[in-house]
């Protein structure tokens, strides 16, 4: 079945997706340009600067279309249809990091704000766990790997050789204070 690599924006999805594909030659479905490219929206979000997809249409689409080859990468979980994910990868990475990596690429300062508390909440973390169940989710903390360094990781997840189970990674005592802002 396919394989979904998943995370808050900017922690590294499309990234590690890019490499994972050319190392296991399964292709690379990347949610966000499907979405753009074939119109599965429902509308834009001028604060944000995001689509808001429309996940009813994006679920029938990838069960139309995965052969359970492919690797996913998207933060929409919830879109994704259940039965064609055999594994899910949650990237996470320090809050402060992916802050400054939002800033780099000039994202609005509402659409940063909100995904530094979904990192530090580890709301894409729960997504995966309510959808996928427990023992489908793997969780990596990213914070000084290089990207080859988390693709050889995900790549012993992949082959069973290691586990990385959902839940051990807590931003929220250490970053608190910033959701009080």
């Amino acid at each position: 079945m396919a394989i979904l690599i998943t995370g808050t924006p900017g922690v590294g999805k499309t990234t590690l997706s890019t490499l994972l594909s050319e190392k296991t030659g399964r292709p690379h479905i990347e949610l966000a340009e499907l979405v753009k490219r074939e119109k599965l929206y429902v509308g834009y979000d001028e604060e944000s600067q995001s689509y808001i997809v429309d996940e009813e249409r994006v679920k029938k689409r990838l069960r139309d279309m995965l052969t359970c080859k492919e690797i996913v990468d998207t933060h929409v979980v919830s879109a994704l249809p259940r039965e064609k994910i055999s594994l899910a990868i949650v990237l996470r990475l320090d809050p402060q990091v992916l802050e400054k990596r939002l800033k780099q690429r000039r994202y609005p300062p509402v659409k940063i704000k909100s995904n530094v508390e979904s990192e530090i909440l580890g709301y894409v973390t729960v997504d995966a766990v309510n959808l996928f169940g427990e023992e489908r989710v793997n969780e990596i903390d990213v914070t000084g790997l290089t990207p080859e360094e988390t693709l050889k990781l995900v790549l012993s997840i992949i082959e069973g050789v290691e586990r990385r189970r959902p839940g051990k990674i807590d931003w929220l005592e250490k970053y608190w204070s910033l959701l009080q802002e």
